[in-house]
């Protein structure tokens, strides 16, 4: 089928509803990116900015960050890249903890902004995850920026799903997690096509949001403090 934006090339994929060929949904996310930074104001010039690989987005994050650039190149980033290895931690709750905080360790006293390459697949997968597990914990990550304890994190990819991805990459996200990757099965099998649900998925996960955050991770909690993975860590230390 004929590219439905350039009217050459033969489409491979499906960007924001339309099919288009490679070229075409590769300037699609560009322009995407800039829109939404440029849009929310989000970054200045010459800003530090950390971004965050984990191991099972090593390459959706590698693509972040030469969007990011390119697509912001007006601002001139400093972007430091801070990869993290999550084999330790066995379920997704526990490998977005190791995220989160080594993230906010690194940005402790910094200032600066940390952008993470969590794709609407992804974060879909993660509210049906936190209704069936009852495990909202880190449910902001649903927001494409969201100030937690001083920190501000970023995730330009929040509406753009891994078949938009496609004219960049292919590649089967799989966490380590049995649960959360057989969801992440099920959306690719049963919602590839039905692209719009990865712009509004954010909506659904708003019932499960929090007002109190864990001081070193991020997580929901019910006091003021620590989450219990936080003081656990934390009174384990020498």
């Amino acid at each position: 089928m004929e590219c439905e934006h350039c009217n050459k090339r033969e489409a491979i994929t499906v960007v924001g509803g339309r099919k288009v060929c490679e070229v075409c949904a590769r300037n699609e996310i560009l322009k995407r990116i800039r829109r939404d930074a440029v849009s929310t104001k989000t970054f200045t010039y010459k800003e530090k900015v950390l971004i965050t690989i984990p191991d099972f987005l090593k390459s959706e994050g590698n693509l972040l960050k030469a969007l990011l650039m390119k697509a912001c190149y007006s601002c001139k980033l400093d972007g430091e890249v801070l990869e993290v290895s999550t084999k330790d931690e066995s379920d997704i709750v526990g490998k977005l903890w190791k995220i989160l905080r080594t993230s906010m360790e690194t940005m402790k006293d910094r200032g600066r902004k940390v952008v993470l390459p969590f794709t609407a697949d992804f974060l879909m997968a993660y509210v049906i995850y936190s209704v069936s597990t009852k495990q909202k914990d880190y449910v902001w990550l649903l927001n494409y920026k969201q100030e937690i304890n001083g920190v501000v994190f970023i995730m330009p990819f929040f509406s753009t799903s891994q078949k938009e991805l496609s004219g960049y990459l292919t590649h089967e996200i799989a966490t380590g997690d049995s649960l959360f990757d057989s969801i992440l099965k099920w959306e690719e099998e049963n919602l590839g096509e039905n692209y719009e649900l990865f712009h509004v998925y954010w909506n659904s996960g708003k019932i499960l949001y929090g007002e109190k955050y864990c001081k070193l991770c991020g997580a929901y909690v019910t006091h003021d403090g620590l989450c219990q993975r936080c003081s656990l860590s934390t009174t384990s230390r020498p």
